[in-house]
């Protein structure tokens, strides 16, 4: 694969440079009107004063009232500047993130891991390294809200369907073109994201599930129509009343009758209104910032597979996720403890904003899993093509059916970085054959493995593969590759990787063809025993349709005759000795390895072992 495309940390710099500068500039200029505020404050209690308790007379009360005007019109304003201020600081914090995956190895400090992902019985993700610091995830990760993140996880830990592949890369080669708008969108919903705090400096994304869950369960609309038309008859009912005592008609004790049944009526939806905030309060920004993320998504004329699953009806996301934001709105006046008690008990405040929730649920509630569910699929898809864009000489796997199944030309480890990747080739691997890979310590093999690994889970998410050409069919990927004993469960480093390959084993019985990957096989036990216990295990996934790699420094298992023999192709890596000192090339070469290194590595790190003649 060519280096000379990829692109530069300074290509980031540069616009984050931009983008601090703007930032520089709006919050310098935020301080000056603060302070105009508050000089125009001065102005209007000064004029106020003045006339209140002075003989200002009329130009006092002019004063007064330009302070005031003044004071209001900045307050808006200031606001408005505000936003930019933060939204620049997040286009700054996106550039900065973008150039950080670039760099070798700064992407280990970004925040999305994925290890809210983590499953210890999923087939291949701890071996390839698809989640955790330093993973695939945490490189391709620029989703920031849950569902994109769920989303970009079942892009690379499940199948495809075939005829969703090729929709999938069309719309990751859109993307990858459109840095601004791929930016925005992350800007956009970063804003949606909790506040980092002490407890939670990640910020893990807003829960939607709660706020689903309200939106799709079923109403009994009657009770909601009987509840709507006390929200407005007793308080009619109310004020009518209050007139009438105050003309003397009617006694005092009536209005304290009717706020009673205020209160009883506050009190008997207090349930339904507690579901409500507890839906809202987890989905956080995301309910009262939604609107403007589907608002850029509908604006997107070229993403025309994705839009189509919300944008077919005269009733768009946006629309409905700002009126949504509005009546949030009217809800946080919860939040003025003077006010809030007075107009919640004389107008039944809480209950008309519960009312016109249910009203918007009524009419959006049915729609808005899919289209969350689609803008996840656009952050996931993002994420893809973040790393297309970054290094463009990458390809996208060809699918096929027949006569196939995983051939690249110049592969590569897409965590590796690109002018420090060294790339090989898989030659034609076809169901029921496989490699044998040997080598020396440190050497490749593990690496290569993996990257074998990770081209199949690229390629079959619909995302950039780090090769020159890739074919593929559809596959399921199984690995044997890092064992982790475990004294709490009584489990021995031997047995736990006696039941993952038992696991390979048993994945050849799905319908589509296994793709093993298993390094060092059997490495627990004697030489004799591995022999055999590796024969069986090969012969078993190669006769069921299997296709894949095993790594051994066992120089036995070269010598296999028969059938297995001719079914599985021995390459090696190797490394150079000079003056006493290893160097490793990392290349791929035909046939096994003729010796080891683990004697030179033992001096190496200052064990004064004796070297072979």
């Amino acid at each position: 694969m060519s280096t000379t495309n990829a692109i530069k940390p300074s290509f980031y710099e540069d616009r984050a440079a931009q983008h601090r500068a703007k930032h520089d500039r709006l919050a310098k200029h935020s301080l000056r009107i603060s302070n105009a505020r508050g000089l125009s404050f001065v102005v209007f209690a000064a004029g106020a004063g003045f006339a209140i308790f002075g003989s200002g007379g009329a130009l006092a009360i002019a004063l007064g009232a330009l302070g005031l005007c003044a004071f209001i019109g900045l307050v808006i304003y200031h606001s408005k500047v505000i936003r930019q201020e933060e939204m620049e600081q997040r286009w700054l914090q996106v550039n900065l993130d973008a150039a950080a995956r670039v760099k070798p190895d700064a992407w280990h400090d970004l925040l999305h891991r994925g290890e809210s992902f983590r499953d210890q019985n999923h087939p291949y993700a701890d071996d390839l390294d698809l989640l955790g610091r330093g993973s695939l995830f945490q490189r391709l990760c620029t989703a920031q809200t849950q569902m994109g993140q769920t989303r970009l996880f079942e892009l690379l830990s499940g199948p495809c369907p075939t005829q969703e592949l090729g929709q999938r890369q069309a719309a990751v080669r859109v993307l990858a073109a459109q840095l601004e708008f791929r930016q925005h969108l992350e800007i956009l919903a970063m804003a949606t994201r909790p506040a980092p705090h002490k407890a939670d400096p990640m910020a893990s994304p807003a829960n939607l599930e709660p706020f689903l869950q309200w939106a799709q369960a079923a109403r009994d609309r009657s009770v909601l129509t009987r509840w709507l038309l006390l929200a407005w008859a007793l308080p009619g009912m109310t004020t009518i009343t209050a007139i009438l005592v105050f003309l003397g008609t009617l006694p005092s004790w009536s209005i304290a009758v009717l706020l009673a049944l205020h209160l009883v009526s506050i009190v008997k939806t207090r349930a339904q209104i507690r579901v409500l905030i507890g839906a809202l309060t987890k989905a956080e920004g995301m309910v009262e910032r939604a609107g403007p993320l589907f608002e850029l998504l509908e604006s997107n004329t070229e993403l025309d597979w994705l839009k189509r699953r919300f944008v077919n009806s005269t009733e768009l996301p946006s629309v409905a996720m700002n009126q949504l934001s509005r009546i949030g709105g009217w809800f946080d006046l919860r939040h003025n403890g003077l006010i809030y008690p007075f107009v919640n008990l004389l107008a039944l405040w809480d209950i008309h904003c519960w009312l016109a929730f249910e009203r918007w649920q009524q009419h959006y509630g049915h729609k808005v899993r899919e289209w969350f569910a689609t803008f996840g699929d656009v952050e996931a898809l993002s994420s893809l093509a973040g790393f297309a864009h970054d290094e463009p000489d990458c390809c996208y796997a060809e699918m096929v059916t027949e006569n196939a199944g995983f051939d690249a030309v110049g592969l590569g480890h897409p965590l590796i970085h690109v002018e420090q990747r060294v790339v090989n080739d898989v030659a034609g691997l076809l169901p029921g054959y496989g490699l044998l890979v040997t080598g020396s310590n440190m050497s490749g093999k593990s690496t290569y493995l993996r990257a074998v690994g990770l081209a199949a889970v690229m390629g079959l998410a619909g995302g950039p593969v780090c090769a020159e050409r890739l074919r593929l069919r559809p596959l399921q990927i199984v690995t044997s590759m890092r064992i982790s004993d475990s004294i709490a469960g009584g489990v021995s480093h031997f047995y736990a990787e006696l039941l993952k390959l038992k696991r390979v084993l048993a994945a050849t019985q799905e319908a589509e063809p296994v793709l093993f990957l298993l390094d060092e096989i059997l490495h627990g036990t004697n030489s004799r025993e591995r022999q055999i216990g590796a024969q069986y295990i090969l012969a078993e996934l190669l006769r069921a349709g299997a296709l894949g790699a095993v790594s051994t420094h066992d120089s036995g298992l070269c010598t296999l005759g028969g059938e297995l023999g001719q079914r599985l192709t021995l390459v090696h890596f190797r490394e150079s000795v000079a003056q006493n000192q290893m160097t490793f090339d990392y290349r791929l070469y035909p046939g096994p390895v003729t010796e080891g290194n683990a004697l030179r590595l033992m001096q190496r790190v200052g064990i004064p072992v004796p070297l072979q003649d």
